[in-house]
């Protein structure tokens, strides 16, 4: 493939972040308890406990805690971890902010992708699925599991029609045609080209669809599912950000399942690759459910949040990360003790100069409030 820059890379280095900028970055680690760390009109940033395994090039999703535990933790999936993939996957429990080892990937992988949905067929529950990414031979696959926490077991799925690392997932309505919840599986690299594939799993039919692609083919993107545009009804798919084979995009587009079609949005205020992207109630002052962009590369580790308002088409600059991060995950759910509402969580990564982290932070933004 080609790098943002445009130059040939050889096999070993394929998916490496794109280039950062050293620079000097006072980090706080925080490995017990919480510490809030920036606020803007209601807006906090906590640190959390950090991964037991340092990684980037992972996933993250929601889903609830592995048995034994209750209520909903957030999981990250693999990796790359010592120079090389790993099928790590561990789980944080805001309840006890503790951070729990859980079953590994069958295959090893980076540059994956994940999403949270219900469970295949034969399986009840909510599960983290893993898609795609690089194995460790440094090879392109198709490779699809999934995790159930009820039985703390990944399961193989059939393998995605085209295999692809460096792309994104989200979960949202299944498109026109089917009912129930799919998984998405959006744009990334063939270990050839550069696509702008789409292709979505449904969990009831244990089976694939291709679906329309992207405009243009984009990598190092980020997904998330929330409302669609204005103008339009229902939950729509967003592709946010990336890179197109030369430099850095601020493309966004949202794919609506009841028309099986995308459409062009507001674009990012700057160009990103290598980010994170979740769904989460909009920052106050504003209502509804927003698209938050978190992190990535600038190029170079980027700290910037922004929040997309489906409703007025707008993007919101919010306050930025802690630690700017590329090659990250982001999920939604519970905030951490001591904070009410729901918090978007950003772990792992590349921070500044390329060193590995294991950092977690949640983004607390409150919704608007109420009239009442």
């Amino acid at each position: 493939m080609r790098t943002g820059r445009g130059r040939a890379r050889s096999a070993a280095h394929r998916f490496a972040p794109l280039p950062t900028v050293t620079a000097a970055l006072a980090l706080t680690v925080v490995l017990l308890g919480v510490l809030p760390a920036a606020a803007t009109n209601g807006t906090v940033w906590t640190t959390l406990p950090s991964t037991p395994t340092v990684r980037w090039g992972l996933a993250a999703a929601a889903a609830p805690c592995p048995v034994g535990q209750t209520g909903t933790c957030v999981y990250s999936v693999g990796g790359n971890s010592g120079g090389t993939s790993t099928g790590t996957t561990e789980s944080y429990n805001r309840l006890t902010n503790a951070w729990s080892t859980v079953s590994p990937l069958s295959v090893p992988r980076r540059r994956l992708a994940a999403a949270a949905a219900p469970c295949p067929v034969g399986q009840s529950g909510t599960c983290v699925y893993s898609v795609g990414g690089l194995n460790t031979a440094d090879a392109t696959v198709a490779t699809v599991e999934s995790y159930n926490p009820a039985t703390n077991a990944w399961s193989s799925l059939p393998a995605m029609p085209t295999p692809r690392a460096a792309l994104a997932s989200t979960a949202g309505p299944c498109p026109l045609g089917q009912a129930g919840t799919c998984v998405y599986a959006i744009g990334g690299n063939t270990g050839t080209a550069n696509v702008a594939t789409v292709e979505s799993y449904n969990p009831v039919t244990n089976a694939w669809s291709t679906l329309p692609p992207l405009s243009a083919p984009r990598i190092f993107l980020a997904a998330a599912t929330a409302p669609c545009p204005a103008g339009q009804s229902g939950t729509c798919v967003y592709a946010t950000g990336g890179n197109n084979g030369t430099a850095n995009v601020a493309t966004v587009e949202s794919y609506n399942p009841a028309t099986n079609a995308w459409s062009p949005v507001t674009a990012l205020p700057g160009p990103r690759s290598d980010l994170a992207a979740a769904a989460a109630p909009c920052p106050v002052g504003q209502a509804g459910t927003c698209v938050y962009a978190v992190g990535g590369s600038a190029p170079g580790a980027t700290g910037t949040v922004e929040s997309y308002n489906p409703a007025s088409n707008v993007w919101t600059t919010l306050p930025a990360m802690p630690t700017p991060r590329l090659a990250l995950g982001a999920a939604t759910t519970v905030c951490p003790p001591g904070q009410t509402g729901t918090c978007v969580y950003a772990v792992g990564g590349l921070a500044a100069g390329g060193a590995p982290t294991g950092t977690l932070e949640a983004l607390d933004p409150p919704p608007a409030p109420s009239d009442d």
